[in-house]
């Protein structure tokens, strides 16, 4: 090997360490300008929710700005691809969901990602539950007077968009009951939710903590839930599966992640800081009013349970024909 060789190893070798220990030192520092943190659909809607309560508190602890960004659109698919080509420096960050990341890329080839393959999950926010509610003025009571109308003609029926694991569970209670719900795609819950008050869209599929408080208040008829126990907070509301229809579960996880490759001093930084924030009193009080779930998971964890989920739901996309209109 000639000498002018070992030079040009030698300086490429430098020059990789050098990279290296800029990369080490950058994540060391990290963060020190405010960091985003994009939500996949529109302001108000459970997402929203959970994002601007986990930006507060991670602001408190890295004592640096983290700033909620909504990217609505196809079902949270926009603003997760946007992410993916974000630069992995740990400065934009995405609030997952079971949508845009369970069950949209097992129906949609063109959706220009992969859950398990083009992200960097970080942590655990929760789980809900979603819950089947109906205005007040298609004059039902329970879920089977709803049956009784919905064999004869179809319901229109609000959901969290095309694809999502909302609309997936309209199908399984479609099938389950031999009924035809039809969905409504929105762009959050909170506008799902407005004209379900309002009387323009007669029923609404969508996370229990949107559709709840609205349920207390009278103004919606809460018909069901997708969990296998019946939700703590709406005791009087009964499970898909007492009623019958064991089929029909679910339970919308939110998670925070990123594009691949971010640094894994970051990922863990922020991992530990979930948790805490997660087992947090004032967090776990606020969870607590909505009967949310919560996993302490650390990053390996994260990814197992992620990567279950997929394989799970992406199925089920497939075995009931879901497909993007």
């Amino acid at each position: 090997m000639g000498s002018s060789t070992r030079l040009v190893r030698m300086a490429g070798l430098v020059a990789a360490i050098s990279i290296g220990t800029l990369c080490a030192a950058s994540a060391q520092d990290w963060p020190t300008k405010p960091v985003k943190i994009v939500v996949a659909f529109g302001p108000g809607g459970t997402a929203d929710v959970l994002a601007r309560i986990v930006a507060a508190e991670l602001s408190s602890a890295f004592k640096q700005q983290f700033v909620v960004e909504n990217k609505p659109g196809n079902s949270g698919a926009i603003g997760s691809a946007q992410v993916v080509r974000a630069d992995p420096d740990g400065y934009t960050l995405l609030i997952g969901g079971a949508g845009p990341h369970l069950t949209g890329p097992a129906i949609n080839p063109n959706i220009g990602y992969e859950t398990m393959r083009d992200f960097t999950h970080i942590g655990m926010i929760t789980g809900d539950s979603f819950m089947l509610a109906a205005s007040p003025s298609l004059g039902v009571k329970s879920f089977a007077d709803l049956v009784a109308i919905a064999r004869a003609k179809p319901v229109s029926c609000g959901s969290p968009g095309a694809g999502s694991q909302g609309h997936l569970v309209q199908e399984l209670i479609n099938q389950a009951a031999g009924i035809k719900l039809q969905p409504v795609p929105y762009r959050s819950s909170a506008e799902n939710m407005t004209d379900l008050l309002g009387g323009h869209v007669p029923l609404a599929l969508q996370p229990a903590i949107s559709v709840g408080e609205h349920v207390r208040a009278g103004k919606a008829v809460g018909l069901a839930v997708t969990s296998l126990e019946r939700n703590p907070v709406f005791g009087d509301i009964p499970t898909f599966s007492e009623l019958g229809y064991p089929t029909v579960r679910g339970v919308a996880w939110f998670w925070l992640t990123g594009p691949k490759n971010i640094p894994p001093e970051i990922v863990t930084r922020l991992n530990v800081e979930l948790r805490r924030i997660i087992k947090s009193p004032q967090v776990r009080e606020q969870f607590a009013k909505s009967a949310l779930s919560t996993m302490d998971l650390d990053v390996p964890g994260v990814n197992k349970f992620l990567a279950d989920e997929v394989a799970i739901w992406g199925k089920l996309a497939k075995d009931v024909g879901l497909k993007i209109q």
